[in-house]
């Protein structure tokens, strides 16, 4: 694997780090915020173990990879800057774009960093693919979020039962009254997103059930791409 980004330092976000890092090859790992937190410091003696180069991202870093182009919007604060305790709003927020298609991985961020990424020209934040911040709870994927992302499908991880509820009622509300195709963990299983820089290709472990409905297959739907304004048709 040539890159783990660990979006923070929350346990059901690195608690299976360690299995990956054990039973995968690893190239580098990402972080955003450090946190002085027992379960953080193990995990990166372990990738120091494993020879596993520690890199921290912040907003307005970018990297290219075989015509991919990611741009990291938050976390905003600096790395030399520790906090006490893992934060919701210090995930790693990741946009990938190739070709015509882009993809927005917010973490569990929630409403504070909306702000900050509406400062960002409109074409960048565009995005079809939208990862559903924070599991899909009603403090995640805010109006005006949605409104400058325009995804055309959204993804939840969310676990069959979980205690919280997610994701949350108001938070699918607003999914579809925007439009927005949704494959949720809990129902779909794992969900797998594939593009050549045209068209996407969304795959379920289960079922896609939001793209069944809507393109009359059951798993590897194809997706074309929605031009944009100004974009060549």
């Amino acid at each position: 694997m040539d890159v783990v980004a660990l979006t923070h330092a929350h346990q059901d976000h690195l608690g299976g780090l360690t299995a990956v890092f054990e039973n995968f090859r690893v190239g580098r790992l990402w972080i955003g915020r450090e946190v002085s937190t027992a379960a953080l410091a193990q995990l990166e003696g372990l990738a120091r173990e494993k020879k596993i180069p520690i890199e921290h991202e912040l907003r307005g870093k970018s990297f290219s990879w075989d015509g991919a182009e990611g741009e990291f919007l938050w976390p905003e604060l600096s790395p030399e800057e520790i906090a006490s305790s893992a934060k919701n709003n210090d995930s790693l927020v990741l946009r990938l774009r190739y070709g015509e298609q882009g993809l927005l991985l917010p973490g569990d961020a929630e409403r504070s960093p909306s702000a900050p990424f509406l400062q960002n020209d409109a074409n960048e934040l565009r995005a079809n693919v939208l990862k559903i911040g924070h599991h899909g709870s009603k403090n995640s994927t805010m109006p005006e979020f949605l409104a400058a992302v325009q995804p055309r499908i959204g993804i939840i991880s969310s676990g069959v039962g979980n205690p919280y509820g997610h994701p949350s009622p108001e938070l699918l509300e607003r999914l579809e009254k925007a439009g927005v195709r949704i494959c949720r963990t809990d129902f779909d299983g794992a969900v797998h997103v594939l593009t050549d820089g045209t068209r996407l290709t969304i795959s379920c472990f289960v079922e896609c059930s939001e793209v069944r409905n809507d393109t009359g297959t059951s798993t590897g739907a194809e997706i074309p791409n929605q031009k944009q304004d100004g974009e060549k048709k």
